[in-house]
């Protein structure tokens, strides 16, 4: 991301992400009603997941029954690079499905022998966005464990790009497209994710939404967002609202001013509260959509 304050300081979230590798405990946090989104249940083509939906099914089956392991990884900016939001996300996932301990780890106290149920990965730089997409070799874009590929990828670009004044949206949108076509010649049965950019403000504006009046989402965060939904819509890609599910437009500045902040005041990065939570709403999002897919003919098969 272009503004000095909008990059993580690469030292503090290197070390959160390594103590949310792949399991967190989460203390209780008072949850906070996720905002409305023109997706149903924040999601948009849920059925495009309905391949990771089948693999899930049977990592919840019951005991005795073959289950597999389910990977997923997702792939993007400094918001994964922290590893607090997908370490929400892994934790409501693996209770709900199973834990499934990293192949070359040892077995996760309390789970006792290696065992089917989600696997879960991130792969995040800080100050990426998916121009720099091309050149991630392929095994940390869609790979799973040797020599198998993720069955959900989950793409998290969008707010770096969206600090870009000069951004070209047609371009944008090739290379988005260039990068799905990519996902899914890697992936044999490929479910594929595309997260929305979520709010972000920047400084320095007149008649901002912020209270204060002086920050405002830059403009090039809604070309972006726009896009990303357009293609997934047309490609047949579930698509994520993180905007609508954060509270939309200046949501960044009203959950940085909570009493209990779940956002900094960059303006762009979560706390620790507000990754958890913003990482549930996500998960819970995604079982919900699985829920429904089970109750309907496609779970039936």
């Amino acid at each position: 991301m272009k503004p000095a304050g909008a990059l993580i300081a690469a030292g503090l979230w290197a070390a959160a992400g390594a103590a949310g590798a792949q399991s967190v405990a989460y203390g209780a946090l008072e949850r906070l009603a996720p905002g409305p989104s023109a997706c149903p249940g924040g999601l948009c083509q849920a059925d495009a997941l309905s391949a990771v939906f089948r693999r899930l099914a049977g990592a919840g089956a019951g005991a005795g029954e073959p289950v597999p392991v389910v990977h997923i990884r997702q792939i993007g900016d400094s918001h994964t690079a922290g590893g607090r939001i997908t370490g929400a996300v892994r934790t409501r996932l693996q209770a709900r499905f199973g834990h499934a301990p990293a192949p070359a780890g040892p077995a996760v106290e309390g789970h006792g022998e290696r065992r089917p149920g989600v696997l879960f990965f991130e792969s995040g730089r800080v100050g990426a966005t998916l121009h720099h997409l091309p050149e991630w070799p392929d095994d940390e874009v869609a790979g799973g464990p040797p020599p198998g590929a993720a069955d959900l990828v989950i793409l998290a670009f969008g707010t770096n790009e969206g600090f870009e004044d000069a951004l070209d949206a047609a371009a944008y949108e090739a290379l988005l497209r260039s990068q799905v076509d990519r996902l899914r010649r890697l992936t044999p049965a490929p479910s594929l994710l595309i997260l929305g950019a979520p709010d972000a403000l920047r400084s320095g504006v007149e008649a901002g939404c912020s209270a204060d009046g002086r920050r405002a989402p830059p403009p090039s965060l809604a070309v972006v967002r726009d896009v990303q939904r357009r293609v997934a819509a047309d490609l047949g890609v579930a698509f994520w609202d993180w905007h609508g599910r954060m509270g939309g437009d200046c949501s960044a500045d009203r959950l940085a001013s909570r009493a209990e902040p779940l956002m900094h005041g960059d303006g762009v990065h979560f706390t620790g509260a507000g990754a958890d939570w913003i990482g549930g709403v996500l998960a819970d999002d995604l079982i919900a959509a699985y829920e429904a897919w089970k109750a309907g003919p496609g779970g039936a098969d």
